[in-house]
C-alpha cells in the first residue's frame, strides 16, 4: 500500500510538470525533436526491459528458431526473414535466430544509428531494410515476404491497430505468425488502471514517450483483428526490487500479454 502511495505522489509531480509542457512545450519540441529525444532516452531502456521479461521473452521467441523460411534461397542459409515493427535499438537480437534477415519497420529514424551498432554484434545476421514509417502503412514491404512478424512495446503508440493488422496479414507468408509482447490497461480495477487512464486521456504518456498510450485494450484488438487464430497469455512486472528513476514511468506498464497471432494458409 505505502509503495502504491508513493507512486501515485509521484505521478501527480509529473502530471503537473507534464501538463505544462503540454501547453507550452510543443513550440520548443516538435515532433522531430521528440523522435530524437525518445531515441536517445529509449535506447537504454531495453536491457532493463530484457531483465524483467527475458523468461518470457526466450519462450516467447523459442518457435522463431524452429521456423523453415518459405524463400529457398534463405532455407538454404538456415535463415529466416522476420519484419519487426518499431525495433527501436533492436534489444530482441538476442532471442532470434543467428541467421535472421531483419526488415525494419520505424517511424522513427533516429533509432537507426542504435539498430546498426546492435547489429554488429551479431554478424550473421543481416538488416536488410530499415524502412521509416508506421505500421498503418508498410507499402515498401511486399506482400507475402515475410516469415515472421514481431512486435514488442509498440502497438501502445499506434494509431489504428485494426489496419497494422492488416497490413501484418500481408506482409506474413500463409500460415505465418505474428509473435507481440505488449503492455497493456490493467485488467482489474486497481490505482494502475486509473493512471494509466489518466494519463492516456491527457495525452501525458503521448507527448513523453513518442505516442505511448498505456490505457490501450491491445488484447482485445488483437483478438478482432482477423487472424486465424491468436494466443495470448498474461504476466505483469516484477518491480519488487525497485526502478531506476529515469524509468519511473514503467510502474504504468506492469500489466503485459504476449504471445501469437496466426494466418490463414
Amino acid at each position: 500500500m505505502l509503495l502504491e502511495i508513493l507512486q501515485v505522489l509521484l505521478v501527480l509531480i509529473i502530471v503537473i510538470t507534464v501538463l505544462l509542457l503540454l501547453k507550452y512545450g510543443n513550440r520548443y519540441f516538435g515532433t522531430e525533436n521528440r523522435h530524437r529525444f525518445f531515441a536517445e532516452y529509449f535506447k537504454d531502456f531495453p536491457k532493463f526491459h530484457n531483465e524483467k521479461t527475458g523468461f518470457y521473452k526466450k519462450e516467447l521467441f523459442k518457435p522463431l528458431h524452429e521456423i523453415e523460411s518459405s524463400f529457398p534461397d534463405l532455407r538454404k542459409g538456415n535463415a529466416i526473414r522476420i519484419l519487426e515493427i518499431g525495433a527501436g535499438p533492436g534489444a530482441n537480437m538476442e532471442f532470434f535466430p543467428k541467421h535472421t534477415k531483419l526488415v525494419v519497420a520505424d517511424p522513427n529514424p533516429f533509432f537507426k544509428q542504435h539498430i546498426e551498432a546492435t547489429m554488429r554484434k551479431f554478424p550473421e545476421a543481416e538488416l536488410e531494410n530499415y524502412v521509416v514509417t508506421g505500421a498503418e502503412d508498410m507499402k515498401d514491404i511486399p506482400s507475402h515476404s515475410i516469415d515472421a512478424v514481431v512486435s514488442t512495446l509498440v502497438l501502445c503508440s499506434a494509431e489504428d491497430l485494426q489496419n497494422i493488422y492488416k497490413e501484418i496479414r500481408r506482409v506474413l507468408v500463409p500460415g505465418g505468425k505474428f509473435f507481440f509482447m505488449e503492455h497493456v490497461i490493467d485488467p482489474q480495477m486497481s490505482s494502475i488502471k486509473i493512471l494509466q487512464i489518466l494519463f492516456g486521456t491527457l495525452g501525458i504518456c503521448q507527448f513523453l514517450f513518442d505516442g505511448c498510450r498505456p490505457d490501450k485494450d491491445i488484447k482485445k484488438e488483437l483478438e478482432k483483428g482477423g487472424f486465424a487464430s491468436v494466443d495470448v497469455k498474461r504476466f505483469r512486472l516484477d518491480l519488487k526490487e525497485g526502478v531506476p528513476l529515469a524509468f519511473s514511468g514503467v510502474y504504468l506498464i506492469q500489466p503485459h500479454i504476449y504471445g501469437t497471432a496466426t494466418t490463414a494458409t
